[in-house]
């Protein structure tokens, strides 16, 4: 809801455009409008109108639904929309989208709201107004006479209503004076309160603070303990009492929807040492706001005060369950971390964030179980959010840096985990956690140097140390992917096939899509002549990641390797030397020719016999001719197979048929 019509100065064909059709008040200077239909509404009236399955204007009955339009208008402009509940509608801040609009608004003219209540004869632009609300100097209300009695403004003391007759106006009556001005205070203050519960209610709590704070400070003078209010018998002073307890109380209220918790409890420990010990809402309130600091002792104890003056209140019943279940998971999650047992960690306080989303110690003990999984991502998103409540907090520094160490940022996390310990020199964890933080960089900088210069030996041992003394390191941490894939490279350089294969099928085991382990993985196969795995396997990964093109080339060395793996050896074949001449190869050939020709079989010989022979005499006949040709026995040598090699002496002919005839200069 916005600013009631009655406080309106200016001429309907000024503020006409601005009237909310839902409210029929002058809408909020955040208001938002329609990109189709450029009608204005209150922040707070349009969502709660399209909570009712409406998606129409409420204005012009258009529908609103992005999903109604094309992304662009008749001008070719894109059009602007917003998510409000579970629909994304046509609608956008009357401010950015029309900041000319947003002007005009901020300058229809406008009465002081308080002018029932108060001798207020301010007037102004409507952005102005909040400023005239919380001036330190408006509103006044020394001299008795500034206050205009009227049955709402001194409802509160109605019972004894204190007539105004010529000698309480005798400025020489001092307690006359000073019980006047204390109820035109009074008047000022509950019309304060009334404008501030109007903001909260339009969720504009920021706003509600600020008046709830200047009618708080127009009251403080009269502030005293609720005994001291009974002993002085006036009914003026308890409603002052009250109204200040309905003040701080609705001000916590407020800084609790803000998620300022230490001022809310300000607030509510101000009410229950001051003013009213017996109010279940803001026990209800202080022990809220505890919860989301994550201090569960102290909840619980704002609860029991609060049921030993209101036993019968079931708010403070289902609270007290509900904080009893939350001690009962904090200890099961924290029992959880220390053995290790991060995936009933990680349910526990995901349990304990739906019920204190901003509790320090629960993300916290959120985040140290995601770091045990390895969910490095999910962990530095938890320690950001504690840092932005506490930049200086060492646990949240502790694991950050953890995390990043894991996700492989040795050099920012050691300077997190530094930064960690100078937050906290006594913290035995963060100690021993950056100790070996920093033996494990150093390890593996040196492992990089020895792998360099092919002291493979030294190198796995270098690796062995960082696997074994770094904890916690979760498979599914990328450092871990990275320490193993570089040991199972150092053993492929030293033969060991075995360990190479073990190392990356831990791994991958955890992580499928670490391409690297892949890769090595194929190397080892192909170290033990096992080529026909290594195709299988490539081709099967091949089909998840058909993009990568280490995927590819691996594929086609394994396609090679397999192919050179399966062809005949024509030099054995002919039995000669790989180093033979071609005339040694021709004479091989001869005397071969005349062993194998099928001819040469004995009378009566089976066919399937014949049917060998006339393939070995084919495969002759074969290897003769490329053995014999220059380029296709440097191919052969080289690893290819006959039908490879057909395929490049044919892709060699093609290239020269072309390039003898194209000529560019000829016309």
């Amino acid at each position: 809801m916005g600013l009631d019509l009655d406080h309106v100065l200016s001429d309907s064909r000024h503020h006409g455009a601005f009237i909310c059709a839902i409210c029929q008040s002058l809408t909020d200077l955040d208001c938002l409008v329609t990109t189709t239909c450029s009608h204005c509404f209150c922040r707070y009236c349009l969502p709660i109108w399209l909570d009712t399955k409406r998606t129409s204007c409420p204005t012009c009955n258009r529908d609103l639904l992005y999903s109604s339009y094309s992304s662009t208008n008749h001008d070719g402009q894109s059009r602007s929309s917003m998510v409000i509940g579970e629909n994304s509608v046509m609608v956008q801040p009357l401010q950015s989208m029309q900041p000319l609009a947003h002007r005009l608004l901020t300058t229809i003219a406008v009465k002081c709201p308080l002018r029932n209540a108060v001798a207020c004869n301010w007037e102004g632009d409507y952005g102005d107004l909040q400023t005239h609300l919380l001036s330190s100097t408006a509103h006044e209300m020394d001299d008795p006479a500034s206050v205009m009695t009227s049955p709402t403004t001194v409802a509160s003391d109605s019972a004894n209503p204190v007539p105004m007759d010529e000698t309480d106006a005798d400025p020489t009556n001092d307690t006359t004076q000073r019980r006047n001005q204390k109820q035109n205070h009074l008047s000022l203050a509950t019309s304060l309160k009334e404008e501030a519960n109007g903001k909260f209610e339009t969720r504009h709590y920021r706003e509600s603070i600020s008046l709830y704070s200047k009618a708080i400070s127009v009251l403080s003078p009269y502030e005293t303990s609720s005994s001291e209010a009974q002993d002085e018998g006036n009914d003026l002073s308890k409603n002052i009492m009250s109204l200040l307890t309905t003040l701080y109380s609705n001000r916590a209220a407020a800084y609790l929807q803000m998620q300022d918790y230490s001022r809310c409890l300000g607030d509510c420990n101000h009410i229950l040492q001051k003013l009213d010990a017996t109010s279940a809402k803001v026990y209800v309130r202080g022990c809220r706001a505890s919860i989301q600091l994550g201090q569960l002792e102290k909840a619980l104890t704002y609860v029991q005060q609060g049921l030993e003056h209101s036993s019968g209140s079931s708010v403070l019943q289902k609270e007290k369950r509900r904080l009893e279940q939350m001690m009962k998971w904090t200890t099961l999650g924290q029992n959880q971390l220390n053995s290790q047992q991060y995936a009933g960690a990680k349910s526990t306080y995901s349990s304990l964030l739906r019920e204190g989303p901003s509790a320090i110690a629960f993300l916290l003990g959120a985040a140290r179980a995601d770091l045990g999984l390895g969910l490095t991502d999910s962990a530095l998103r938890l320690t950001k959010r504690v840092l932005m409540q506490h930049a200086q907090n060492p646990q949240a520094c502790w694991v950050r840096g953890q995390a990043v160490f894991l996700m492989g940022d040795s050099a920012v996390g050691l300077k997190l985990l530094q930064e960690a310990l100078r937050l906290d020199p006594d913290s035995s964890e963060i100690k021993q956690s950056f100790k070996i933080a920093k033996k494990v960089k150093d390890s593996m900088d040196v492992a990089q140097t020895k792998i360099f210069s092919r002291n493979f030996e030294e190198a796995v041992e270098l690796l062995t140390f960082c696997v074994e003394n770094y904890k916690p390191l979760p498979p599914k941490s990328p450092l871990y992917a990275t320490l193993y894939t570089q040991r199972a490279q150092a053993y492929l350089r030293l033969k060991l096939y075995k360990e190479t294969l073990k190392d990356c099928a831990l791994v991958l085991y955890a992580q499928e899509d670490h391409i690297p382990a892949w890769l090595v993985r194929f190397q080892a196969y192909h170290g033990l002549e096992d080529h026909e795995t290594a195709m299988n396997e490539v081709t099967d990964i091949l089909s998840k990641f058909p993009q990568e093109e280490r995927l590819l080339k691996a594929y086609e060395r394994a396609d090679f390797l397999l192919r050179k793996k399966n062809r005949v050896d024509y030099y054995k074949l002919m039995g000669v030397s790989p180093i033979a001449s071609e005339m040694e190869i021709k004479k091989a050939y001869k005397r071969k020719a005349l062993e194998l020709h099928p001819d040469r079989l004995p009378p009566g010989s089976s066919e399937e016999m014949q049917q060998k022979a006339q393939q070995q005499f084919q495969l002759l006949g074969e290897g003769f001719e490329i053995l014999c040709d220059d380029f296709m026995r440097r191919l052969y040598d080289e690893g290819y197979d006959p039908d490879a090699i057909r395929q490049r002496v044919e892709a060699a002919k093609q290239a020269a048929h072309h390039h003898r005839t194209y000529n560019p200069h000829q016309h």
